[in-house]
């Protein structure tokens, strides 16, 4: 009897912070962040954080982490999926609504690895691996168990160009 009701708590806490928009109940270590048709799962394995970021888009898309203000200061991870050619690349918010390739800048690297996507059903998934702490400048340090602004943006359909306008931009938060 003890048992059925552990199961039924649980279960009962699983829904509710599903239902929040993020479950960090996951028996394998990923966390998920649902918000305005945008989906990120991610999880820290040793000193990289590991993501996969669904979009409302068959074009690019966009996550980025620990902003000041929407893109302004973000680590941004940017790819799109064309045909079998996956493209993403770490970018950083110059403001709140640009962004630019981290080697673009001086003293900037590409600090993106275990590069992965699909695109169909009018959405983009790009899988990516970076590290917590890169020491690059453009980088922000992600801490686990620490708490950060995240945007996700994302271009307009077909639209695999990262330096293109973007058509949707939401923020909210997540826990590392």
């Amino acid at each position: 009897m003890k048992r059925i009701f552990a199961a039924v708590v649980v279960t009962a806490l699983m829904i509710a912070w599903t239902g929040c928009g993020e479950n960090p109940f996951s028996p394998d270590g990923w966390k998920v962040k649902k918000k305005d048709g945008f989906t990120l799962h991610w999880r820290v394995v040793g000193s990289d954080l590991e993501a996969k970021l669904e979009g409302p888009s068959t074009g690019w898309v966009a996550v980025g982490f620990a902003g000041s203000y929407l893109m302004h200061d973000a680590n941004i991870i940017i790819g799109a999926v064309t045909g079998s050619s996956v493209n993403i690349r770490d970018d950083f918010g110059i403001n709140d609504k640009t962004h630019v390739s981290d080697t673009s800048l001086q003293g900037g690297k590409q600090n993106v690895s275990n590069k992965s996507g699909e695109e169909g059903s009018g959405t983009t998934t790009i899988h990516f691996t970076i590290p917590l702490n890169s020491g690059d400048l453009y980088d922000n340090v992600l801490s686990q168990g620490k708490t950060y602004n995240v945007v996700f943006i994302c271009g307009d359909d077909g639209d695999d160009d990262p330096d293109s306008d973007y058509k949707q931009i939401s923020a909210t938060s997540i826990t590392i």
